[in-house]
C-alpha cells in the first residue's frame, strides 16, 4: 500500500500532495457524516410517520360512526366513513377489519378476506394500538393501528392507517436534498479551504520541497557543526534552543548526552548576563565576557523578524586564541615597520653617501658612515639594556624608528628600568598596552594645535608591581570625554575606526587588577599611568 501510494504521487509537488490529502479526508469525513445524518433522518422519518399512522388509526377508531358501522356491519357506511377520512389525510391507505380479522373495507380487495401481515393480535387480543412495517397486499408499508371498542368496551374491530414505502421513499428524498446541497456546499468551502492552507503552508515553507528543507537542515547542522567558533542559539525566552560542538568545547560539556537545549542561558556560561546594557536588540561587537571561567570573545547578533525580537545568536572564541593571532599580526606588523622604517633611512644615509663619494669627500663620507654606525647602536644597546625582555626591546625599537619617520622624537625616562615581566597579563596583552599608548601618544604629537614633538616613555619594575607611563606635549583630552576616553568607540580623534586602543589597554589592566589613569601633562598634553601588579613571574630575566 505504501509503495502504491509513493508511486501515485510521485512527480506531484508538496503543495499538491498536503491539497489532495486534505481533500480525501475532509471528503471522507463528509461522507461519514452524511450517511450518518442520512440514517438519522430515515429513522426520524419512519418514527414520525409511524407515529402519525398510529395517532390517525387512534382518531379513526374512535368515530362514534364508525363504531356504529362496524357494529351493525353496515358496509356501506364504512365505505363511506372511509372515503370521507381518506380526503382528509395523507396516508397511502386505510383499511378497516372486524374482531376476526377480515376485511370490513379494503381499497382493492374483497370484503370477507383476511387482513395481512399477521400483526392484529396485540391490537385484537390486547386492545394495544401499535405501529408494524409489514408486507400487505398493496405493498410494503409503514402500519398504524388500532382497535375499534364498542360502548361496552368490547373490541368489534380494527383500523389500520399505512403509508407505502415508495411514498416514505419520496419525503426522505424530499428531506434529504437540502442536506445534500449543504454537504456539497461544505465540501466546496472545504476544497477552497484545503487549497489555501496548501498554498500558505507552502509559502512559510518558502516554497520548498519537504526533501529540500530536509536537505537544508542537515547541511545547515553540518555547517553549524564545523565552525570552529563557539556558537549558541537563544529563543526569546533566555533559553538555548542551538548549541555547537565547539561551544560545548569551550564551555567544558565534553559528555555530547549532555541536554543543554532549552537550559537557561545563565546556567549554560554559568551565571554571566549578556544584555547589551539592557537593550536586548542591541548587538554586541567583541565584548569581553567570562563563560565559565573562560575568557572569550563575545558577539551577539539579535534575531528580528517583522520587526519582533525572537531571540539571539551568540559566537564567541577563546580570548587567548584572538590573543595569540593578535601577537602574531603585532609582531609582523611591527617587522614590516621597522624594516620600512629602517629602509627610508638607509636609502637618505646612502643617497647622501652616494652623493659624497661621486664629489671624492672621501674623509667626509668615513665619517658620516662612522657616526650612522655609532648612533644605531648606541640606540640599539641603551634600549636592549634598560628592557631585560626580547619582546619589549623588539617593540621600542621599532617604535622609535617609527616616531623618527613621523617627525617626532621618542625619549625614554633616565629612570626606565624592566628586568622581567609578569606572566599575566600575556605577552601579546603586554606589547598591546604598550604598542597602544605609543601610538595615542603619536597621534596626539601630530594633531593640529600640538606644541610639542616629544614623546616621553616610562617604564620600569618593582617587587610588586610594573609602571608605565607615556607623556605627549599634543592638544590634550576635551573635558566631555575625559571621563569615557576608555570605552569603547569613544576618541579623541573623531569617529571611524578609533576609540579601540585605550579600550584594550583599559580591559587587558583591570582583568589583572591594575589601573590606568590619564593626567594633564606640563605645559601641555597628557600623561596616560598604568599600575600593573606583580602575580606569577614569567621568567624572562636576561
Amino acid at each position: 500500500m505504501k509503495r502504491f501510494f509513493s508511486r501515485l504521487t510521485q512527480g506531484m509537488t508538496f503543495e499538491i500532495r498536503l491539497f489532495l490529502l486534505l481533500l480525501a479526508v475532509s471528503s471522507m469525513l463528509l461522507f461519514v457524516v452524511g450517511y450518518y445524518v442520512s440514517l438519522r433522518m430515515q429513522d426520524s422519518l419512519y418514527e414520525q410517520m409511524g407515529q402519525h399512522a398510529e395517532v390517525q388509526a387512534k382518531q379513526i377508531a374512535a368515530m362514534p360512526e364508525l363504531v356504529h358501522a362496524v357494529e351493525t356491519r353496515n358496509l356501506e357506511a364504512i365505505a363511506n366513513i372511509v372515503q370521507i377520512m381518506k380526503q382528509r389525510t395523507d396516508a397511502s391507505f386505510i383499511v378497516i377489519g372486524d374482531e376476526q380479522g377480515r376485511r370490513l373495507y379494503h381499497p382493492q380487495s374483497p370484503v370477507g378476506t383476511p387482513m395481512q401481515g399477521d400483526d392484529n393480535t396485540p391490537v385484537l387480543v390486547h386492545g394495544e394500538s401499535e405501529v408494524t412495517l409489514r408486507q400487505g397486499s398493496l405493498g410494503f408499508g409503514l402500519r398504524g393501528k388500532a382497535p375499534i371498542k364498542n360502548a361496552q368496551g368490547t373490541i368489534i374491530g380494527v383500523v389500520s392507517v399505512g403509508y407505502l414505502q415508495d411514498m416514505i421513499f419520496k419525503r426522505y428524498v424530499a428531506q434529504r436534498g437540502p442536506v445534500i446541497l449543504f454537504l456539497a456546499l461544505a465540501l466546496g468551502i472545504l476544497f477552497f479551504s484545503a487549497w489555501l492552507f496548501a498554498r500558505g503552508i507552502k509559502r512559510q515553507m518558502l516554497n520548498l520541497e519537504p526533501l529540500d528543507i530536509a536537505r537544508l537542515v542537515r547541511q545547515q547542522e553540518a555547517v553549524f557543526e564545523s565552525i570552529k567558533e563557539g556558537v549558541i542559539a537563544v529563543n526569546r525566552f533566555h533559553q538555548v534552543s542551538a548549541i555547537n560542538r565547539a561551544a560545548r568545547e569551550i564551555l567544558g560539556y565534553s559528555d555530547i548526552s549532555t541536554d543543554l537545549i532549552g537550559q537557561p542561558l545563565r546556567e549554560v556560561v554559568a551565571d554571566v548576563a549578556i544584555d547589551g546594557g539592557g537593550d536586548e536588540e542591541k548587538e554586541i561587537r567583541d565584548e569581553i565576557f567570562l563563560f565559565r571561567n573562560v575568557q572569550v570573545i563575545v558577539n551577539r547578533v539579535p534575531i528580528l523578524i517583522d520587526n519582533t525580537l525572537h531571540g539571539w545568536v551568540i559566537s564567541f572564541r577563546r580570548k587567548d586564541d584572538i590573543a595569540t593571532l593578535s601577537m602574531q599580526l603585532s609582531q609582523i606588523k611591527r617587522y614590516a615597520d621597522n624594516l620600512r622604517v629602517i629602509r627610508h633611512e638607509h636609502m637618505n644615509w646612502i643617497s647622501t653617501l652616494s652623493g659624497l663619494l661621486q664629489m671624492r669627500y672621501f674623509d667626509e663620507a668615513l665619517q658620516l658612515a662612522k657616526m650612522q654606525s655609532e648612533t644605531q647602536q648606541r640606540t640599539l644597546d641603551y634600549i636592549s639594556d634598560t628592557f631585560l625582555n626580547p619582546q619589549v626591546c623588539g617593540l621600542l625599537l621599532g617604535k622609535f624608528y617609527r616616531a623618527r619617520e613621523l617627525g617626532l622624537q621618542l625619549e625614554f625616562d633616565p629612570g626606565c628600568r624592566l628586568t622581567e615581566l609578569p606572566s599575566v597579563p600575556s605577552t601579546s596583552e603586554w606589547m598591546s598596552i604598550i604598542g597602544n599608548l605609543l601610538d595615542n601618544a603619536f597621534d596626539a604629537a601630530l594633531a593640529e594645535g600640538a606644541q610639542g614633538k616629544t614623546i616621553t616613555f616610562y617604564m620600569a619594575d618593582s617587587d610588586t608591581e610594573v609602571i608605565i607611563e607615556v607623556a605627549d606635549n599634543g592638544v590634550g583630552v576635551d573635558e566631555s570625554i575625559r571621563e569615557r576616553i576608555f570605552e569603547r568607540g569613544v576618541s579623541s580623534k573623531g569617529s571611524g575606526e578609533r576609540g579601540i586602543g585605550l579600550y584594550l589597554v583599559k580591559t587587558f589592566v583591570e582583568q589583572v587588577g591594575g589601573v590606568i589613569t590619564i593626567d594633564e601633562n606640563e605645559p601641555c598634553g597628557t600623561v596616560f599611568s598604568v599600575f600593573v601588579p606583580k602575580g606569577e613571574k614569567s621568567g624572562t630575566d636576561i
